[in-house]
């Protein structure tokens, strides 16, 4: 008795641009697949902002139904886990400004009035630099968002992951920097104000 079966590769072995174009044409088992390979990644990259386990698995949830919602919007399948990847960090950043307390320390317990001026200097800074890399040309800021996603990045990954040459990464970084000393010069932050 011979039976025809139709085998389906794993998922690791198979090309993700044919699993996004089948699940652009409505193949539940390529999407299942999607998922199942990509989640890992995706749960690595919402654990760096440290949330609760329940509004990481909100952010994780919310990243899949914001990429079936907007999987017409995918050109080049081969680039389905960067553009993943931005939206998990893109609603990670925006559940962690929601719910972000700003935590006034015990100023008494700081010491002489410099402690309390360079801590609360320290608290305001930290509101404003966001501010400042929304300024940033796009290229740059999309740069300084990759870079200090990890505490120690490395060029070679984060040029991988922005599909740019390696020795782009320093010169675009260097400018980058230089505009925001530029951006915080521009609203006399100095370096007298923070010490």
């Amino acid at each position: 008795m011979h039976v025809d079966t139709v085998a389906r590769p794993d998922a690791a072995h198979t090309d993700t641009a044919a699993l996004v174009a089948a699940a652009k044409e409505g193949d539940p088992v390529a999407w299942e697949q999607l998922v199942e390979e990509f989640s890992p990644m995706l749960r690595g990259r919402v654990r760096r902002f440290r949330l609760r386990p329940e509004d990481a698995e909100d952010v994780l949830q919310t990243t899949w139904l914001l990429a079936w919602q907007n999987l017409g919007s995918v050109t080049d399948g081969h680039r389905f886990a960067g553009w993943l990847a931005t939206i998990a960090f893109r609603e990670g950043l925006k559940l962690t400004r929601r719910t972000r307390e700003i935590c006034i320390p015990d100023l008494d317990s700081l010491g002489g009035t410099d402690d309390v001026d360079r801590e609360l200097a320290r608290i305001w800074l930290a509101g404003t630099l966001e501010e400042l890399v929304d300024e940033l040309p796009p290229a740059q800021r999309v740069l300084f968002r990759a870079l200090t996603e990890t505490s120690e990045p490395h060029y070679v990954d984060v040029a991988r992951r922005l599909g740019r040459p390696v020795g782009s990464i320093g010169p675009t970084r260097a400018r980058c920097f230089a505009r925001l000393r530029g951006l915080l010069q521009d609203r006399e932050i100095t370096r007298d104000f923070l010490d």
